[in-house]
Order: C-alpha cells, then structure tokens, then sequence
C-alpha cells in the first residue's frame, strides 16, 4: 500500500501543468484592469464606496468586452474581507484574502453562475427562487452570475418577476446579455442597465503588447495592430488569435504569420492596388486582387480593409500622420503619406463610398467575387471622378467653365442638351457670341422711359449673384428657365413658369426676399417681384420693345437669323403669337399691300436700282377672293409655289382658310399686272 501511495504521488508530482489560454489568464481581476469600459468600471466603484447597491444588474454587450469579467470582480469586491466601505464592501478586491481567492478560482458557494441557455426553464428558476432565500454560506452577500438571460423563455422570466423586485437583502443579481432587446421590459425596469462598448484597437494593442512583454514573446507592432483590427472589438478573439499565432510561428509572431491564419491580403498588396486605382491601371488592379484572392484573402474582407486604408489616408491627410486617430497604425503612416500624393480627399471619400456599395451588393449576390472586380474597375477611374456638387454647380452657372479647372469649352462646338436634359436655357450667358439676341426667356414692356440700362441686358448679372445666395442655384436655374418680365414703370418684376417645382421655389417667402435684395443690387432700384402661371419660354421667344425704337424688317431680310419685331404702341398690351421657323425673306409689313402700294408704279424686271420698296406698316382687310370663280390661266400662279412660306403659313392660321389659288391682280389704269 505504502509503495502504491508513493508511486501515486511521484505520478502527481510529475504530470504536466495544464495550459490555461491567454483568455483566461490574463482575465482582468481588478476595476482598473478592464480595458476600454472606464464609464461602467467608475459606476459600479462609487456605488461601492456610497454603499448604493442595486438588487440587480444587466450588463450589455458584444462578446469578448468584459462582461462576465466585471461581474466576477463586483462579487469579490462586495465580499471582500479587506474592504472599508459600507457593509464591509472594498472600492477595489484584494484578490488575497479568502473570499476573493475562492471566488476567483469558482469555489466559493455563495456565488453562482449559471448559462440561462441550458438553464432557461421554468423548472431552473423555480430552483432558484427556492435556494435565494437561503442565507449566504461563507459570504457576506450571496451573488447570482447568469450569462446570456436573453435566452429565458417568457414562462421563466413572469416566474423570476416578484424574486428580482424584492429579493432577500442578502441577494444581488448581475445578468449579462448580447441581445438586451429580447430582454422583457418588465425585466429592464427591475435592473441597472449598463451597456459596454467594443474596446478600440489601441486598447487591444495595449493588452496584447503586456501579455507578450509577460510571457517574453517576440512580437512585431504590425502583427498586434492586424489582430487588433481582425477582432473587431472583442478582446478575447484577439487573444484568442495571439494564442494561435505563438502556436504557429514557434513563440515569435509575425505580420505573415497573421495574415496566413486570417487570409488577409498583406498591406503592402493593398497599397499597391490604390496606388494603381489612381494610376488607372485596371489591368494591374485586377491582377493584385485575383493574386490576393488566390492566397486565400475573403472578398468581403479586403474591401473592408481598402475602405479602412482610404479612410485612414484621409485622417492622415486632414489630421496628420501622428493624430491620435491613427494609434495602433503608427507603422503604416509613411504608406498613407504616400497613398496621400496621388489621391486627393475627394477621390479618397468616392472610393470609400464605392467600395462600401460594393460590400452590400455582396450580400445579395450569389458571385463575391464579381462585386469586388466591379469596383475595382470604376475605381480605377478615380481620376475621372467627379464631384456631384461640383459638377451640379458648373452646369448651373452654363459659364462653361471645367471641373477639372482647364479651359472653358465652346459652347458652339458642345452638342445640343449634351448636359442639360431639362430643354434649352434661353437665359444662359454662355451661349454662342454670335447670337446677339437679349435673353430669350425675357420679355421686356416698357410702360415710361427707363433711364438706367435695359435690364435684359444685366438679367445674367442676376442669375450669377443669385447663386450667391442660400438656395441660389435652385433660383438662377428657375430665372433661367422662366419668361421675365420687367415693367419699368411700375417697378414690377413678373416671373413666369410651367414648373410648380420653380414656382414653389420663386414664392418662398425667404428666396423671395433674396430675389429682391440681388435685383435691387444689380438694378440700382427696388423692384416688385410677381410669380405667375406661364408656359416655358421657347427657343426664338421674342422680346418687345417700344414703337419709336422698333426696327422694321425690310424685304430681304433673313428672319431665321433675328427676332420678329412686332411693333406695339405703348397703350396696346401685348398679345403672344405662336412662334413659327421663318426661313423665307418675305416681311409681314412688306408683303401685304396697302393702298398707298396699290397707287406707287412697282419698278421693272429690268430696273437697275437696287432700292427695294419702303415697307408700309398701315393695317388693311385682306380683300375677298370669290372661290367659285376659276382663276384666268394666263395670270394665275403656282399655289405649291407659295403654299409653304411662312407668311402665308401664319395667314391661313390666324384666319383658318384654305390656299386655292394665288392670283395677282390688275391695276384699273394701265391694265398691267401689280
């Protein structure tokens, strides 16, 4: 018996230790040593010291941030034997006397775990409702630790209800959850919620740097920053991972020995992609990535690690490369100095942007592959990128000027809408210098003598310090679009337009009294601004002006090259025809024969003057023609010959007759055709 008691004990003696994995190791023991919860960690201590004890505690949280950690370490606090705050409860556990010692090692009685997803029954809570009446068997408080209570079923929790709002004083309650939205309101109500965060990639750096200073593991800092970034937060994944990286790299790790457990694409790949998506070099792009891919390297994870690589290229652009922002990735600065060099900040933010897309479209398709290509394709168009805004803002001021702030193009040579599907802009100031024409859109009535310049002529002045203003460019598109009408006399200004879009913009109270402030600016004078129901102003709109200053079209006159001037008195109110191509020369004055015509002797084929005859602008009723008559052959002209000129186009439209025949008539005297 003595020889197997012996054998026994060398047995004992000589059996290995078993390894307890860094997560549990180095599990924080104190409130100081929990990472990145310091607004949790200062709550649950003053309400040690203050003696203001909860019955019960919910700690909210991703997994791997410490919940179950700072439950443990608020149990040995309240029964800590060295403690001298009320009731004997310590800001800080010892961690040496009995009650700590028990409690951390999981001995103790009087402190009981429990997973509420094997133990989520009825049957488990009525057990422990019995057993919370029972006094503490060594402790001063008796602690119940239960982990995930989300997954309690709704017969459990309606069971636990009149236990957890007034348990014994000898009681507390700290429950721990990932999902505290399953967790019933009634439940919510009885506790103290706490929600804890994921712990940042410096804190994480932080606490691995110490485990391998202690377990003296050579370590490289991009290693650490790459696990850091692959734990997402939870601390024990990332510990989790430092144990699997001295596995494999024999006590030394490495950023190669990172990427190679976790398929990441080395930095150096990453970089090298942007560089080339800068370039444009989408041959080279696509190759780096399918290189990557066939390393092993997840789609969806290296568009993450691009847009988190633009990212901090940004921050290092706008911040510099030491901000506090960049911590944990201080040996990646000079790469994003470089990636700074050949992309600007806006291309950074537009890949970021596309890049992002990108991962969502990944979700929903069935090739991870393809959603990736696709943006490393229009990525490689980054110098081709432009700002919406930007872009909105030169096509709105129609100066021509480019983004890209080259010359401005020829807005001649531009194809017709090639940019602007709203139609054509009459009141745009870039258009072709030679048309000489006043703004299409405008309409000007002059009611009494205007001394100051005509305000047509100034109208793009208006548009272009409107834009100025807040919501300018919505107001210089609407006056571009729309019929202006200036009468001088009453210093009224009349807008007129189709769009209800652009009327609701005109008639705001606040755009409206921008719209005037400008016109007052521009016009030396104040005006009155009155929006009106129109339709949109045309290609060949005319402007009217007054009688005294109205040229006559004389005969041989090209009219598709200038404006109808329809001659007005001051007293007559204009009336709007309809608009019609005129690509003949023949005048309305000119062409209609008046009395004073019909006497004058019309000059001879052969004449040499080349004085063509002086216009009459007398009104006269066209006379009747007896339709049932049929015309003398021998004077009778082509109606085909006639039938499409634009004068005669608009005289059959303004009296709704037909063309039957054109015959020239006879003087009385002479006999002679006239």
């Amino acid at each position: 018996m003595a020889a197997k008691a012996t054998a026994a004990k060398l047995k004992t003696a000589d059996a290995p230790k078993p390894y307890v994995v860094f997560a549990r190791r180095f599990r924080p023991q104190t409130f100081a040593d929990v990472a990145g919860q310091t607004a949790v960690t200062a709550a649950l201590r003053q309400a040690l010291v203050s003696g203001r004890l909860a019955q019960a505690y919910l700690l909210c949280g991703p997994r791997g941030v410490g919940k179950t950690s700072l439950a443990r370490i608020f149990a040995k606090a309240c029964n800590c034997l060295n403690g001298t705050g009320p009731n004997g409860a310590a800001e800080e556990p010892c961690n040496v006397c009995g009650a700590c010692t028990s409690i951390q090692e999981g001995s103790s009685l009087d402190v009981i775990e429990m997973d509420a997803a094997t133990n989520r029954g009825i049957e488990e809570v009525r057990s422990l409702r019995e057993n919370v009446g029972i006094a503490p068997a060594e402790l001063r408080y008796k602690v119940y630790i239960i982990d995930e209570v989300h997954m309690l079923t709704r017969e459990a929790w309606n069971a636990f209800l009149k236990t957890l709002e007034e348990p014994p004083a000898h009681v507390k309650f700290i429950f721990a959850t990932t999902d505290p939205n399953d967790v019933p309101e009634t439940i919510l109500s009885r506790c103290q919620r706490f929600d804890l965060r994921r712990i940042s990639l410096s804190d994480i750096v932080k606490r691995l740097r110490k485990i391998c200073e202690a377990d003296s593991i050579a370590f490289e800092e991009a290693a650490l920053s790459r696990i850091a970034s692959l734990a997402k937060g939870g601390l024990r994944d990332a510990e989790g991972m430092l144990d699997q990286a001295v596995n494999l790299g024999g006590g030394k790790i490495t950023d190669a020995i990172i990427r190679d457990l976790s398929g990441a694409a080395p930095d150096e790949l990453i970089f090298e992609m942007l560089k080339a998506c800068a370039a444009g070099k989408t041959s080279e792009v696509l190759a780096k990535s399918h290189q990557a891919l066939e390393a092993g390297a997840d789609p969806d994870d290296m568009l993450s690690v691009l847009s988190e690589r633009l990212r901090s290229t940004v921050l290092s652009k706008v911040c510099g490369a030491e901000s506090p922002l960049l911590e944990g990735q201080t040996h990646l600065k000079d790469a994003y100095v470089e990636l700074g060099k050949v992309l600007s900040e806006d291309q950074c933010l537009m890949l970021i942007q596309l890049f992002t897309n990108a991962r969502r479209q990944m979700r929903d398709s069935a090739q991870t592959r393809l959603p990736l290509e696709v943006a490393l394709i229009r990525a490689s168009r980054a110098r081709d990128l432009i700002d919406l805004s930007k872009l909105a803002s030169v096509l709105e001021s129609g100066a021509g000027k480019s983004v890209q702030g080259g010359a401005p193009p020829n807005p001649s040579a531009r194809p017709p809408n090639a940019f602007n599907t709203e139609g054509a802009r009459p009141n745009w100031e870039g258009r072709p210098a030679t048309d000489k024409l006043q703004p299409a859109a405008a309409q000007m009535v002059h009611s009494a003598p205007v001394a100051s310049a005509n305000p047509l002529d100034t109208l793009p002045r208006a548009i272009e310090a409107i834009k100025a203003q807040k919501g300018g460019p919505v107001l210089a598109s609407a006056l571009a679009h729309s019929a202006v009408t200036f009468d001088a006399g009453r210093g009224e200004v009349a807008i007129g337009t189709d769009s209800k879009f652009y009327r609701d913009a005109l008639t705001n109270p606040q755009n409206q009294s921008a719209l005037k402030n400008v016109l007052a600016q521009v016009y030396g004078r104040e005006w009155i601004v009155r929006v009106t129901d129109a339709p949109p102003p045309s290609n060949s709109a005319r402007a009217t002006m007054p009688a005294a200053t109205a040229p006559l079209v004389s005969p041989g006159t090209n009219m598709a090259a200038r404006p109808v001037a329809l001659v007005k008195s001051p007293q007559e109110e204009w009336q709007p025809e309809d608009d019609y191509v005129d690509a003949g020369s023949l005048s309305l004055e000119a062409s209609i024969p008046s009395a004073e015509a019909e006497a004058a002797p019309m000059p001879s084929e052969d004449s040499e003057s080349d004085e063509p005859p002086s216009p009459s602008t007398q009104k006269f009723d066209p006379p009747l023609v007896d339709r049932t008559r049929a015309p003398d052959p021998k004077i009778a002209v082509d109606a085909k010959l006639v039938e499409n000129l634009p004068l005669v186009q608009a005289i059959l439209k303004g009296t709704g007759g037909l063309l039957l025949s054109v015959v020239k008539s006879k003087k009385k005297e002479t006999g002679d055709g006239a």
